[in-house]
């Protein structure tokens, strides 16, 4: 029978596979294998795909995220390639423990290794201090794309919930540090390339500046997503949306502390297996001057510094 292979990072639900599948309408015998052969089939022929190779996980991940559609991972995957070529400042470093900053004075991030009940992998962010500078932010925002990598060919769920802890940082501070853009883009490759559901972000504030706060985060995501945006003043009110079991222990929790769990994942994305895989699929970009002009996403041509003025022979 087919399982899910749990590693040190990440751990699943009795009957992930199956519920989830199911959910999806992905159960009934030989759907997937077929959307998949589809998937390959279909990039294959993607003559500006620079990568034509991709794991079966990481082509199911992809259906899984996109709630069941091939024509959503279709276009996620392209999506992705895309902004590997059109922002490769965030795919250029790929070994978290030599070549990034070490972030964690400003931010401590990490994804927790158990499922929701309905299975989302819950993404949490303790904001540290409002002491830091734009190459610290950025090698934040490197280390959660490392991450998604990472889960994309090994994780299996629904998408994420987000807990952003604030209680330790004066927020307007930190407001007028962070670069919108970078933050922005950021944001597009994390939602728009890899796909990443959300089903609900959760701040943890009684700042009464949070206000500022969410006004920037609603600049860099989609209406859609700010919508699931909930401001709690304490850990107990956050309690009510987030199983308190699977948080860290200084949230209630009964999972090893935020630091440790974000050790866990900077030593396993450090490995030298690990590093040589993302050196390669991070090459997996486009080469548009191959693209065929009818297929262009006017998504990916609203992009900041997109390729919407080259000329393609």
């Amino acid at each position: 029978m087919e399982r899910l292979i749990e590693t040190p990072l990440l751990k699943f639900n009795p009957n992930t596979l199956e519920e989830v599948r199911k959910e999806l309408n992905l159960h009934q015998a030989g759907v997937l294998d077929q959307m998949i052969a589809n998937f390959e089939e279909w990039i294959s022929k993607q003559n500006h795909f620079t990568r034509k190779q991709f794991g079966r996980h990481y082509l199911e991940t992809s259906i899984v995220l996109g709630k069941g559609s091939l024509e959503r991972a279709k276009k996620t995957l392209d999506k992705l390639c895309t902004l590997k070529t059109l922002l490769p400042q965030f795919f250029t470093k790929h070994d978290a423990k030599n070549e990034l900053v070490d972030s964690t004075s400003f931010a401590i991030q990490a994804t927790m290794p158990r499922l929701t009940k309905d299975n989302y992998r819950v993404y949490c962010v303790k904001l540290a201090s409002s002491n830091f500078d734009s190459t610290m932010l950025f090698d934040f925002h490197r280390f959660a794309i490392l991450m998604s990598e990472y889960v994309k060919s090994n994780d299996y769920s629904h998408g994420f919930v987000c807990v952003l802890d604030c209680r330790d940082v004066n927020i307007v501070n930190v407001v007028t540090k962070i670069n919108v853009l970078d933050l922005r883009n950021s944001m597009s490759v994390l939602m728009e390339g890899y796909g990443m559901r959300v089903k609900g972000i959760h701040i943890i504030s009684s700042s009464k500046m949070i206000d500022t706060f969410v006004s920037l985060l609603k600049q860099v995501i989609s209406a859609k997503i700010a919508n699931r945006i909930n401001v709690h003043a304490t850990v107990e009110a956050l309690h009510e949306h987030v199983p308190k079991d699977i948080l860290p222990q200084e949230y209630g929790g009964n999972e090893k502390p935020l630091r440790e769990v974000h050790e866990n994942w900077l030593n396993v994305l450090s490995q030298k297996e690990n590093v040589a895989f993302f050196r390669e699929i991070c090459k997996a970009g486009t080469n548009e001057k191959f693209r065929l002009t009818a297929n262009y996403n006017d998504q990916i041509l609203g992009m900041p510094g997109s390729f919407r003025t080259l000329t393609v022979d």
